[in-house]
């Protein structure tokens, strides 16, 4: 696999983005980008998120009535959705994922290789603003 170059724009993108720390999607990351850097278009910003997470330095996190959302945290974790604003947040689970995967009842004629739990709720912000 042909190696990628660092560039400015991408360092500028991963500055922004790690900034965030709240799962956000490449349009929040952009908009974030755009404001201090207007000539970075939108499709290198989706373009660098898209392949990091390809090369698997990011996870980009595929949720169910939502864009695509990205995590620095690469190992196995479960997130939560509010279902009103939309806000994402890791979960801290003693979930076993070996005993989820060795004990599915229906897969027996699939090798199953991976899963994906996603909770859903509303955030603190939301239930307060009522």
């Amino acid at each position: 696999m042909k190696q990628k170059r660092n560039t400015l724009q991408k360092g500028i993108v991963f500055d922004v983005f790690q900034e965030m720390h709240n799962h956000p999607s490449a349009g929040m990351v952009y908009e974030e980008v755009a404001k201090k850097h207007p000539e970075i278009s939108k499709a290198t910003v989706y373009r660098i998120l898209a392949d990091a997470a390809e090369e698997g330095r990011i996870l980009r996190l595929k949720l169910s009535d939502a864009d695509d959302r990205y995590d620095v945290t690469l190992g196995r974790h479960f997130h939560v959705v509010c279902r009103k604003c939309g806000a994402v947040a890791d979960v801290k689970s003693d979930f076993c994922t070996e005993n989820i995967l060795r004990d599915t009842a229906g897969c027996e004629n699939f090798c199953v290789e991976d899963f994906h739990i996603e909770f859903k709720g509303v955030c603190e912000k939301c239930r307060t603003s009522n």
